[in-house]
């Protein structure tokens, strides 16, 4: 993804997760890494990690958008407690 186009996915993600009545409270970008296979025929990728408030019943449909995207090839949504 170019810097344009990652903004533009990062601010799509906030967006998303707001419509959801979440937040992101941390975004973490880990860099662009070699992946140990291909995904959809790419090598590389670049890694993110939000810190998010979701409530309960916003996670399922955070999930469903994040399956469903294209520009995002792998996803783990983890509770903190």
């Amino acid at each position: 993804m170019a810097d344009k186009a990652h903004e533009e996915f990062v601010k799509k993600l906030e967006k998303t997760i707001s419509v959801l009545k979440g937040k992101v409270t941390k975004t973490t970008e880990m860099g662009k890494k070699q992946l140990a296979y291909r995904i959809q025929h790419l090598t590389e990728a670049i890694f993110m990690n939000f810190t998010v408030e979701i409530p309960p019943e916003g996670v399922v449909q955070l999930e469903k958008k994040l399956t469903i995207d294209k520009e995002v090839l792998r996803h783990l949504l983890v509770v903190e407690s």
